[in-house]
């Protein structure tokens, strides 16, 4: 199978775990703002994990950035970046939510490592469903990335300078002088 023919199921999967990841950041999020009164979760105050927060972001700026894929602004990134290609841009965003999305991975996982004591409750398995789709998604970035390398590798582009060697035809020895 060509590396371009993983291109379009590995967005797909991407835009799915995003969304997924989305609603699952956006369930936590609800939940933590509005705790009933007397909730055994940090009192009944509400309060908010920057790290989900951090998640939706990654999540909302992926599913643009799947958008954008497959049909891109070609004249805007041709006035913006003149000599750089659509390949290399495509695959400078996908490292830099690579990126993004292994602080959010990382992060959920240190501080839920282990929630199998805490099944019986929807929370923690909102928890668990929302670090392991972080995970997915980032592994999809990974296949992107990689894909995205083959294809910036294998193209053959011409060179930005070249330079011309002129070759003296004067017969006259060089004299080098001292300042």
């Amino acid at each position: 199978m060509r590396p371009a023919a993983l291109r379009l199921p590995l967005y797909i999967a991407l835009w799915i775990f995003s969304i997924i990841l989305l609603i699952l950041t956006a369930v936590r999020l609800n939940y933590t703002l509005h705790l009933p009164k007397g909730d055994p979760l940090d009192g009944g105050t509400d309060f908010y994990d920057p790290i989900v927060a951090e998640l939706l972001v990654c999540s909302v700026l992926t599913l643009g950035f799947a958008l954008f894929v497959f049909r891109p602004p070609v004249s805007l990134f041709a006035h913006l970046f003149p000599d750089v290609s659509i390949v290399v841009i495509e695959v400078i965003a996908l490292a830099v939510l690579w990126f993004l999305w292994l602080i959010g991975s990382g992060i959920a996982t240190s501080i839920w490592p282990n929630l199998s004591w805490c099944y019986q409750y929807s929370a923690c398995r909102v928890l668990s469903a929302m670090t392991a789709f972080a995970w997915l998604g980032w592994l999809a970035l990974c296949g992107l990335l990689v894909v995205g390398m083959f294809a910036v590798l294998q193209k053959r582009r011409a060179p930005q300078f070249t330079v011309e060697i002129v070759q003296s035809t004067a017969q006259t020895p060089s004299v080098m002088t001292q300042v």
